[in-house]
């Protein structure tokens, strides 16, 4: 019998495991992804050639939306969860109402900025997504970077 298997969270390590059961267990699973961005996943270490101007978001995609439709798998991009009922096994984003027999949560982090003065203001950006990348990429003037961290 095929089992419901929700994942909350599209990054990388989320979607190794996805890949890895489609390729030890093709048929035990009906794998539902959760993303909370708008589209397929992506190597976050190559954002900053794309905040740089050296290659496309594009050329960061692990899996497209067809890689997601030709291997079996629901990705609800752009969906954020906001409750889980553990009991009845029910998951609730902001658009619908999801049953699972597994649930795993693969949901990375968000950067941490330091606590100093200043870091509140809406010219101060963290650097994780292409989000972040947009939002930069949209201001005017100059730009200083905190820390190098993983990206």
């Amino acid at each position: 019998m095929t089992q419901r298997l929700l994942v909350v969270g599209n990054g990388m390590a989320g979607m190794r495991m996805v890949e890895s059961l489609l390729r030890l267990a093709p048929d035990r699973y009906a794998i539902t992804v959760i993303g909370r961005e708008p589209h397929g996943n992506y190597n976050r270490v190559l954002l900053s050639p794309v905040l740089a101007g050296e290659r496309p978001f594009e050329e960061t995609l692990i899996h497209t939306q067809a890689w997601y439709q030709q291997h079996g798998v629901t990705l609800l991009a752009g969906e954020t969860v906001l409750k889980i009922d553990l009991v009845a096994r029910r998951l609730e984003t902001d658009r619908r109402v999801l049953a699972w027999d597994r649930l795993v949560f693969a949901t990375g982090s968000r950067p941490r900025l330091p606590a100093i003065a200043g870091v509140d203001r809406p010219q101060v950006f963290g650097f994780r997504s292409k989000a972040d990348i947009d939002a930069l990429l949209a201001e005017t003037g100059p730009v200083v970077v905190l820390g190098g961290g993983f990206l």
